[in-house]
Order: C-alpha cells, then sequence, then structure tokens
C-alpha cells in the first residue's frame, strides 16, 4: 500500500475546509449563547459541535487505510469521548477529552491512524487531551491514576466498535464499584480536595475559579463520581430519581450545575479561548450583560456574586455531605466506635464521629430553638461535630419557623453560654450558619451571605471573612506572643465573638458599614436581653472596630493627643483588650498574608500605649515631664551629665515627635553618631529586623546636604524595590537631620544579607550627595517607564482621594492619600510635597494588594501646623494633579466615577 492514499493538496484542502467548519459551527455555539440559551444547552451544542469535527478528522485521517483496514478497525477500535466531553457538557474553548481504545491485533494499524488524526486535530485547530490503550491498558491506568480513573466515569462512544467499548465500560464499573467504591471513593475525595486547596479552599473567593474552586463545577462531577459508585449511575436526573440526595439538594444542584456551565461558557467566549477565573473585571461585564443593577447601597457586580455564591454554596454543601457518606466502616472501627460511645443527658450519643442521637428523639431535640440549642452547645463542650443526619434534621425544622422568632431569656443564655464555649466554637458556628440557624438566633446576618466585597483588600465575601475571624480569634488561645496573652486575660469572651459575628454585618448598605453595624448592635442587645453595660460595650466594639487599625496604621501613635483621645473613647482596659483583639482577628481573615508582623508590631505598640494611658500612670499625660525624663535617660546613656544650656545641648534641640517616638538607647546612638560624623558626610546605617521581617535604614545628615532628602530617599529606595513602610523625619533646631524607613526588601527572603544593605546605603549616599538624578535613576529603570493605560480598568482602580486632617495632631498638618498601587508612587508624591515646601515629620505607608493609603504629617516652612485654609486647598489640588499626572490622562481622579464614588463612602478596612 502507497504511504498515502489521499493527493497531499486534497487532504491540504481537506484541513482548510474543517477549519472553515469549525469557525462556522463555532460561531453557531455562540449564536445560541447570545440569544440566551442556558448554560446547559450551549455546552450541550458544543460538545455536539466537538463530536462533529473529531468524526471528520477521524474519517480524514482513515482515508490512509484502504477499506479492509477501514473495516478492521471498525470491529477491533473505538473512538470515545471521556470527561466533560464524554458528559456532553463541553465549554467553547476546552480540550476536547478523547480515549483511542483498540484490540491488541491492530496495534500498529491503530496507532499510525490515530497518530494522523492527532495531528489533523492540530492543523485544525482542535486541542485534544487523549491516549491510546487497549482495554487492559486503560484498566491498568485507572487503577494507577485517579484523573483517568474519573475521566472514565461518563463515556460515549463517537465511532467503532461498541462491544468493545461496553466491555471495557463493564469491567470498569466492577472495578470502581468493587467494596461500595471505597477504594475509588476515598482516592476521588482526596483528589478533589487537594484541588480546593490549591485553589484557596474557600467556597467564597472573590476572583473564584468557575471550574476548580470549592462549589465550582469539578464539586458536581465528584456528586456523579460518587453517585457512579454507589448507585451505578453519574447523570443528575438519574442521580435525584434513584435517591441519591434529597429531591430539594436534587434540584439544587441541577440548577447550579447549569448556572455555572452558563458564566463558564461566557467567560470562554468572552477570552476567546479556555478561561475559567471570574476575575473582578469579568464579574462587573457578566453583571452588565445580565441586567444587573445598583440597589440598596450594593453595586450591579456585587448583587451578581451575591447569586454566583449562592449557587457555589449550594454545590458544596450537597458535595461534602456526599462525600462524608460515601466512606464505609470497617467492622473493627465500627466495634471501636462502639466501645468509644458514650451518653450524655441520657439524650445525646458522642463517639469518635461526633454528637447524634437516636432517631427516637430527632423530633425532640428539633422542636425549639432551645433545644437545638442545646444540641449545639453540647457539641462544642465535648469539641464533637453535629451529625449530617442531625444537621440535617434541625435545617428541616427551621424550614417551618417563622423567620425572625422571639428569643426566649433561655435561648439567649443558651447563645451566650455557647460563645464562652471555646476549642471548637468556629466549626460550631460553622455548622449553625450552615444550616440557617445562627441567622435564626442572630437575624442581622441574613444580609451579609454570600456577600461580596468589591474591593482589592478582602479575599472573602462577608460572612466566609466573619466565620474565618472568629475560627482566628479563637486560634489565639495557643499564640504564644502579644495577642495571646491578652486573649487569655479577657474575661468576657462571648462578647468578643459576638462583636465579631456583627462587626462586618452592616455591609451592602448604602450608609457606612460601621454606622448599619452600630444599629445592629443595639438590636441585638435588646434581642439577647444584655445588661446595660455589657451592651454599651457591644455596641462600641461593632461600631468603632476599625478605630484600632485606622490609629495605628494611619496616625503618629506616640502623639499624647491621638493617644489621649482614643483612651478617652475606648474608655476602659476591659474594652481596650476585646478591641486589640478584635483587630488582631478581623484583619487575620482579611486574606492569606494580610497579618503581618509589622502589622501586629503597631497594633501592639498602640495597644501597649494606651493601655499605659489606662492603667492610670498620670505621668504620661503631662508631655513636658515625659520628654524631662526621656531627655534625663539619653543623657545619662551619652555620659552627658553636665548641665548645658538649650542653646548647646542637642538633646533640646531635637523636636518632641522624634524623642517621644524613639527610645533612648536610639536616641544616644544617634547623637553619638552625629557628633562623630565628619562634616559633610552622610551616614546611611541598614538593621536587619529578624522579628518584622524589615530594615530600618537611619540617615544622618545636615540641612546643607539634605534639602529635599524625603523624595530623594524614597526615589533611591523605591529603584532598589523596597516595600516602603513608614518614615521618619527629624531634624534639630541646629540644623541636625536624623531620618529612619522601615522597609521591606522585595528582592530577597528571609534575612537580608550584609552586602544588599551596604548597596542601598550607597545609592542613598549619592542622590543626597548629588552624584545621581533620581529622576533620571528611575527613569532607567523598566519597571517605571510608563505602562498601558489599559493595566488596570476603571473598575478595579480605587478612588484617587486626597483628605486633609487638621484635628488629628497639635503640631502637624495631617494628609491622607488613597490610590492605586504603582513604582514609583510614593516618590511622586514625596517631590511634590517638597515642590510645595512643605516638611515632612512623619509617613506611614500602607499598602493593600494593588491600593495604598500613604499618611503624611507635614508642617510648613517654620515648623508650624498649616492653618490657612487657601494654602490648604492649593496643597491638596496640588497633590491631585500631580497623582493625574502620575497616573496619565486616563486615571483622572476617579472620584468622578459612580463606582468610586460609591466605593469611597464605604469605608474598607
Amino acid at each position: 500500500m502507497s504511504s498515502s492514499l489521499v493527493p497531499v493538496d486534497l487532504a491540504v484542502g481537506k484541513i482548510v475546509q474543517l477549519r472553515a467548519d469549525l469557525a462556522e459551527l463555532r460561531a453557531e455555539v455562540r449564536k445560541r449563547f447570545d440569544q440566551g440559551a442556558t448554560g446547559v444547552q450551549v455546552a450541550s451544542t458544543q460538545s455536539s459541535v466537538n463530536d462533529r469535527i473529531i468524526e471528520s478528522i477521524w474519517k480524514l485521517a482513515l482515508t490512509e487505510c484502504d477499506s479492509d483496514e477501514t473495516e478492521l478497525l471498525r470491529r477491533q477500535s473505538a473512538l470515545i469521548a471521556v470527561g466533560g466531553s464524554g458528559r456532553g457538557e463541553a465549554a467553547p474553548y476546552s480540550d476536547i477529552d478523547l480515549l483511542f481504545l483498540h484490540a491488541g491485533s491492530v496495534t500498529d494499524l491503530f496507532h499510525r491512524i490515530a497518530g494522523v488524526a492527532v495531528r489533523a486535530c492540530w492543523d485544525v485547530g482542535v486541542k485534544i487531551g487523549h491516549s491510546i490503550r487497549t482495554p487492559s491498558d486503560a484498566l491498568r491506568m485507572a487503577r494507577g491514576d485517579i484523573s483517568f480513573c474519573t475521566s472514565l466515569v461518563e463515556t460515549r462512544l463517537l465511532w467503532g466498535s461498541e462491544s468493545l467499548h461496553q466491555r471495557l465500560m463493564r469491567k470498569f464499573a466492577r472495578l470502581v464499584q468493587r467494596n461500595r467504591g471505597e477504594p475509588f471513593l476515598s482516592q476521588a475525595i482526596a483528589a478533589r480536595r487537594e484541588e480546593r486547596e490549591e485553589c484557596g479552599g474557600a467556597v467564597q473567593q472573590l476572583e473564584p475559579d468557575v471550574k476548580r474552586a470549592f462549589g465550582g463545577l469539578r464539586d458536581v462531577h465528584l456528586i456523579r463520581w460518587i453517585g457512579f459508585a454507589r448507585h451505578g449511575v453519574a447523570d443528575l436526573n438519574s442521580l435525584k430519581l434513584q435517591g441519591a440526595f434529597d429531591p430539594r439538594d436534587g434540584l439544587r444542584v441541577i440548577q447550579a450545575n447549569d448556572y455555572l456551565l452558563g458564566i463558564r461558557n461566557d467567560l470562554h467566549f468572552a477570552a476567546g479561548r479556555p478561561f475559567d477565573t471570574l476575575t473582578r473585571e469579568e464579574q462587573v461585564r457578566i453583571a452588565e450583560r445580565r441586567g444587573y443593577e445598583a440597589q440598596s447601597g450594593r453595586f450591579a457586580v456585587e448583587r451578581f456574586m451575591q447569586r454566583y455564591f449562592e449557587q457555589t454554596t449550594a454545590i458544596a454543601d450537597v458535595a461534602e455531605r456526599m462525600a462524608r457518606g460515601a466512606g464505609r466502616t470497617p467492622a473493627a472501627k465500627r466495634f471501636v466506635d462502639f466501645v468509644m460511645t458514650y451518653w450524655v443527658d441520657g439524650t445525646y450519643r458522642i463517639g469518635p464521629n461526633g454528637l447524634d442521637v437516636p432517631p427516637r428523639h430527632l423530633g425532640r431535640v428539633t422542636s425549639s430553638l432551645e433545644d437545638m440549642l442545646k444540641l449545639f452547645l453540647a457539641a462544642a463542650r465535648y469539641q464533637v461535630s453535629v451529625s449530617h443526619a442531625l444537621r440535617e434534621a434541625v435545617r428541616e425544622a427551621l424550614r417551618d419557623r417563622p423567620p425572625e422568632e422571639v428569643l426566649s431569656s433561655e435561648a439567649s443564655r443558651l447563645f451566650l453560654q455557647l460563645l464562652k464555649t471555646t476549642g471548637k466554637l468556629g466549626h460550631t458556628l460553622r455548622t449553625m450558619y450552615g444550616i440557617g440557624l445562627l441567622e435564626a438566633i442572630l437575624p442581622s446576618l441574613r444580609n451579609m451571605r454570600c456577600l461580596l466585597q468589591f474591593n482589592q483588600y478582602h479575599s472573602y465575601t462577608v460572612d466566609e471573612h466573619t466565620l474565618r475571624a472568629v475560627e482566628a480569634a479563637e486560634r489565639l488561645e495557643v499564640d504564644p506572643g502579644a495577642p495571646g496573652r491578652v486573649y487569655k486575660e479577657l474575661k468576657h469572651k462571648e462578647l468578643l465573638f459576638l462583636a465579631l459575628l456583627l462587626h462586618d454585618a452592616g455591609k451592602g448598605f448604602e450608609e457606612d458599614h460601621s454606622e448599619v453595624g452600630q444599629r445592629l448592635a443595639v438590636e441585638t442587645v435588646k434581642r439577647l436581653g444584655l445588661p446595660e453595660h455589657q451592651g454599651d460595650l457591644l455596641v462600641f466594639l461593632v461600631h468603632r472596630h476599625l478605630l484600632m487599625a485606622h490609629l495605628a496604621f494611619r496616625r503618629d501613635t506616640s502623639d499624647p493627643e491621638v493617644l489621649l483621645n482614643f483612651s478617652r473613647e475606648v474608655g476602659s482596659a476591659d474594652a481596650l483588650r476585646l478591641l486589640y483583639i478584635l483587630t488582631v482577628a478581623d484583619i487575620s481573615a482579611v486574606g492569606p498574608g494580610a497579618w503581618t508582623d509589622w502589622k501586629a508590631e503597631l497594633i501592639a505598640t498602640l495597644y501597649d500605649r494606651c493601655l499605659l494611658w489606662l492603667s492610670g500612670k498620670s505621668y504620661l499625660f503631662d508631655e513636658p515631664v515625659r520628654l524631662a525624663a526621656i531627655r534625663g535617660e539619653a543623657r545619662r546613656l551619652l555620659a552627658e551629665g553636665d548641665a548645658r544650656s538649650a542653646e548647646d545641648d542637642p538633646l533640646e534641640q531635637l523636636p518632641p515627635h522624634y524623642l517621644l517616638a524613639t527610645s533612648p538607647q536610639q536616641i544616644a546612638e544617634d547623637l553619638d553618631r552625629q557628633r562623630k560624623r565628619p562634616t559633610g558626610e552622610i551616614v546611611v546605617d541598614g538593621k536587619w529586623d529578624a522579628e518584622t521581617g524589615t530594615v530600618e535604614y537611619r540617615v544622618l545628615t545636615d540641612e546643607k546636604l539634605g534639602a529635599g532628602c524625603f523624595h530623594k530617599i524614597t526615589g533611591a529606595l523605591t529603584a532598589k524595590r523596597m516595600e516602603i513602610l513608614s518614615a521618619h523625619i527629624c531634624t534639630s533646631s541646629s540644623g541636625a537631620i536624623i531620618d529612619s524607613y522601615r522597609v521591606r526588601d522585595l528582592d530577597h527572603a528571609g534575612e537580608i544579607p550584609e552586602f544588599r544593605m551596604q548597596e542601598v546605603a550607597e545609592l542613598v549616599r549619592a542622590v543626597l550627595s548629588g552624584k545621581l538624578d533620581v529622576a533620571t535613576l528611575l527613569r532607567s529603570q523598566p519597571r517605571f517607564a510608563p505602562q498601558p493605560s489599559n493595566v488596570t480598568t476603571e473598575v478595579s482602580r480605587p478612588p484617587l482621594r486626597v483628605t486633609i486632617d487638621n484635628e488629628s495632631s497639635d503640631r502637624c498638618t495631617v494628609i491622607d492619600i488613597f490610590a492605586l498601587d504603582k513604582p514609583g508612587l510614593l516618590y511622586a508624591i514625596a517631590r511634590t510635597l517638597y515642590d510645595l515646601e512643605l516638611s515632612l515629620v512623619l509617613a506611614k505607608i500602607s499598602t493593600h494588594f494593588d491600593q495604598v493609603v500613604d499618611v503624611f504629617y507635614v508642617t510648613g516652612a517654620d515648623g508650624r501646623k498649616i492653618r490657612d485654609s487657601h494654602r490648604l486647598r492649593a496643597m491638596r489640588a496640588a497633590l491631585l494633579e500631580s497623582l493625574d499626572r502620575f497616573y496619565g490622562k486616563d486615571a483622572s481622579s476617579s472620584e468622578t466615577s459612580m463606582l468610586d464614588h460609591a466605593s469611597s463612602q464605604r469605608e474598607a478596612k
């Protein structure tokens, strides 16, 4: 036989025709999508399109054979769709999963033809995932590779031997379903849980993978796999008919599957390629496409994503319940469980598998809120889970109760007792929330279910963040640091956990969520019948839960005025402890990496300083006395006990903000270095701080060399890829400059080597001495080159805001700048402050993903607060103009857009 029975030009022509057919068929699928076909309908149509193209390609490949060989292959081989292709649910641009199956008698011929088909697929533009196997090879592979094994759960014959296909599937079914599917299910469930963790491990992530995230389409597949192993069918409707799950659950999963398929189709069509991540930009686009509108303080995108998370939560719930019930308990384990099981109150049966009750008691333990709370209180006390059957019984009983049932004093007492029972409280509350019991107790939580927080700071929905905050606080029981010590001192942990449950319940309304939360807290106090003093404390914690983070990250906490006002508002050491732990837990639950050593130090410092104020040590209220004590200790360390006049005493020449924020030991070291520094020399020292993972660079010089030092130094540090966390600027009355910069070095993990710190110090000296021009230095580096205007879309850009605060500090004007993070931003701001002839006293830099809040304490050239209203307005206008220039014309103040204006009205952490 010749090497090819088809002329080359005819084969090429066929490929060209198939490409045209593929484009035309995809256009037909897109048309159906645009006309409003459901997710399942579009996926099914796409699957049919894939079948037609693959069959055409296979027939083209068969032209390499003569008629006898073709007939032989028809009897001894099969082309089988597997995985998503086998289910008949194909996404527009996903790979087509195929199994080329053949008998051993046609191995060489089949491999040759399959090779032709695979090459033709690539030539046509069809991406396939395939394997070429005999039935025995396929079964062997299924035993060792769970991914391949699950792909065989649902298959369809596209061409070839039906008997060969059926023999394989009968043997595969026996393989999977032996021992009630236990080996298969344990591997499939473990693989799925591992995949979930790789995607973040939470149902309600803010940029979820529609396929792989918890509650995504892969969990629908898991339900199908469990159904196949336990019931012999994988189709969702068939599983519902066979009673594999509750009819309501079956309907929820079927509807949610259709919904997610629709979202995935949309993502693929918009990208023109495989794309399964629901990014912020895509969320906005799809919300608009589906006709969502802003309503009741929520963006259209937030309403869309709430609907999305309702679907994924339903899928995750059913998948987890089926997974938990999928395993079979060996006889030996059943015996051990029986021995270790004991009874509590003659009703609850507690064993290794959690808390359960006999069927005859189900009605009694779910008859009232009080009875439901008793069983969850028992579970919390014994640190066990409530059994699946019992949870479902509670869920069912709650459906028949009024939505806002009046809470009895006994129910209130039991709930507060539950909040005091730590150890497994987070798990218990999460379970109660999942079945609706927590909302029955606290109706204020209903609004936050599946509620998206459309900002770059949070990684989870409001309800998921709230539950994680409770879990984060509970973990402090074993924390060896300051938060752990304070947590153990709390006298009313129930108030802490109640405040954590309510702290973000006010989100999703037009009004600031802290103000709404305050009213919800007042309602909760009345509902639970809390004593007046506890009620006042709860309302304060919910209303002012952002206060401590705001001050620690954006204000000078060494300023006595700041501490006095904060202490006055907090009112007591007990309230301070609760607010401190609430703040720690709140930030920790924002997302991975949100709680850093640097933030921990700032929060702990504010806590310590305020605790001293509230402890009654009155010398702290007298700033002159405090300054005298600091100077006295520094003099002792300098061994300068001789009396000096203010004119020549360097300690008297240092500004109060430096003395109050710096330890006497550091003051003595700074002055000693200044005294020994030769005239005209610039001293730059780097010091690694292992506790916070940061480096502090201290710069010592004088006014003659240090003109404009802040913008020059920030430019140099930025050029070296330093994330600047804070800056303390000090110029003595004699002209001595002592500046410190706390930075995180983005080019090094772990301890920063000495050579790196010396390299940075040399660059700082070069820019201060004028050997290097900062602007030229930044322009010479590619990452500071102008970026395309569409790098960040308008929806994800935070509002460019400049606020001026003349109340927080007695000595300084405070400027807050909210902007999009971008290399060179801090330098641009610093340069503008220099051009405005402002003296910088303190800078605090906070970055949340791609958004920053930079805070600058400034004075005029005379060292005084700026009070002239015209100058204050001019300062703000100049800074906004500078930001506009920095971001380019497309980034003109986003305060003008409706979405960003709304964002600016809703305080985000």
